[in-house]
């Protein structure tokens, strides 16, 4: 077959639709297992029907090889002489050794004009070459017609005479029923094919009707419905395992797209409250240097205010932008180092950081009912020293800022159930309730004391909660009884 013929049929066979492919392949395997059966049925019957007649043919010749040709059809006549029931076409002939017709006998059945074979080439030594078999010739009959008719016969020598006794049976009656048998298969083969094809059509149909929801799902999600679902099926088919897949799958492609989404918006403010994060001191610095640059400083006093600014806001952004990297670590989701280490140890040491740094402010360890700690207290987790140490140095940090000086901040340690729970107390004015979840966001002020002014950057919480979140901890913010903010952190223990 040329190359281009079988990239059209290919083409062609794949523009077929599913349905009618399923439905022409089915009919075309029923089709062909009618072919088979009909013909091993009529080759059963055909070989049936022949040994029949061959049963028949044998032995009426094995009789009649025994009878004298000139009383055989006197015997016949009388009933004398039992044969075989034979069929009413049968032809018997007695011949000569040279194969001269010496006597022939027709079913009475039969009119006078019936066809005869003509046996006249069928001499003795012919007749002994075919052993007393069956077989099969197609003989010019002996009337005018010279019709040429398929013969089974058997042939015989004589036992008592010279010559032999043919026993023929024309095989049309036989062919005719195989025939017959043939129409009438053929017919009710193209019936079952055409109810066939219709039963599988309709079944097909209806088996492919969710895939039709599922196309229409599909082009609702494409059309920006990622809300769409299908059907629900109850049962373990493969339509129902297959909707069960499909829905969890959408699921999990809107649940990305929403963090996606979410991720994307969270990137676009953070990179515009960095932005204007870094532009403000940036602002403050080409200030003082242009005017440096312009000769207005003249003072060493000026001078060296406009150094000590510019100092400050250098300050400002390198711990900006510290954090910043130190969140971009984080949001990578660095592995951690978990291990069993003391938490009151790691307290005591940024608790005195801490002091240092804000002047000696008393930063006190407790318990979680107020109670101070006792210098060997030890309280073990499960927790990386490191991470764990800057979230305590943020808290510390944003207490000792929105604290009025010379008040102390509490770090409270215990244990609850299976969680180790620390909580860093300030006594200053506290964070609205309505505030408290956002405080964690990035770059988040609330409006009252907490602004740029204190020197805060807006990430330090935000650095917190990821760390915690790594711990599979949690961190909330409540109030302190009496006044002022207290951030809770809980670990597993």
């Amino acid at each position: 077959m040329p190359a281009k013929l079988t990239q059209k049929l290919t083409y062609a066979w794949e523009r077929v639709s599913l349905r009618a492919k399923l439905t022409t392949l089915s009919v075309s395997v029923i089709g062909l297992l009618l072919i088979v059966s009909s013909f091993g049925t009529i080759t059963l019957l055909r070989t049936y029907l022949q040994q029949n007649v061959d049963t028949m043919l044998t032995s009426t010749a094995s009789t009649l090889s025994n009878e004298n040709p000139a009383t055989i059809e006197a015997r016949l006549a009388s009933g004398q002489l039992d044969l075989p029931r034979l069929p009413s076409d049968y032809y018997i002939a007695y011949l000569d050794p040279t194969g001269t017709l010496l006597i022939g006998l027709v079913s009475s059945a039969q009119n006078s004009d019936r066809l005869v074979p003509n046996l006249s080439k069928l001499t003795l030594q012919q007749v002994l070459l075919t052993e007393g078999e069956p077989f099969d010739a197609m003989i010019k009959s002996s009337s005018t017609r010279n019709t040429m008719t398929d013969w089974r016969m058997v042939a015989v020598p004589l036992k008592n005479l010279p010559g032999s006794v043919v026993i023929a049976l024309p095989t049309n009656s036989n062919t005719a029923l195989l025939s017959q048998y043939a129409s009438i298969g053929g017919g009710f083969g193209i019936l079952l094919l055409a109810i066939s094809g219709i039963a599988i059509w309709v079944t097909i149909s209806q088996a492919l009707r969710p895939l039709r929801e599922v196309e229409r799902t599909a082009e609702s999600v494409s059309s920006g419905d990622i809300g769409s679902r299908l059907i629900e099926h109850e049962g373990n088919t493969e339509i129902a395992r297959l909707n069960r897949s499909l829905n969890s799958m959408l699921g999990s492609i809107e649940t990305a797209m929403e963090s996606r989404n979410r991720t994307l918006e969270q990137m676009r403010r953070f990179i515009a409250d960095a932005s204007h994060e870094l532009r403000t001191p940036l602002v403050s610095v080409r200030g003082y240097a242009e005017l440096y640059r312009m000769g207005v400083l003249k003072k060493n006093e000026d001078v060296a205010d406009a150094m000590q600014r510019i100092e400050a806001e250098a300050i400002r952004m390198t711990g900006l932008v510290e954090s910043l990297l130190a969140l971009a670590r984080l949001d990578e989701g660095t592995k951690i180092s978990l291990g069993e280490h003391d938490l009151v140890s790691l307290a005591r040491v940024a608790a005195k950081d801490a002091s240092v740094a804000d002047g000696n402010r008393e930063i006190k360890l407790v318990d979680l009912d107020g109670n101070p700690l006792a210098e060997d207290a030890v309280l073990t987790a499960t927790f990386d020293p490191g991470q764990l140490r800057q979230v305590l140095t943020n808290l510390l940090a944003n207490a000792c800022r929105f604290s009025p000086e010379g008040e102390s901040v509490e770090i409270a340690l215990g244990k609850r159930e299976s969680e180790v729970v620390f909580e860093v107390r300030d006594h200053g004015e506290g964070i609205p309730e309505q505030l408290r979840a956002k405080v964690f966001e990035r770059f988040y002020r609330a409006d009252n004391s907490r602004n740029r002014d204190t020197g805060g950057s807006g990430l330090g919480l935000s650095i917190v909660s990821t760390i915690v979140e790594q711990h599979r901890g949690k961190v909330v913010a409540l109030e302190t009884p009496g006044g002022g903010a207290t951030f809770r952190v809980a670990i597993p223990a």
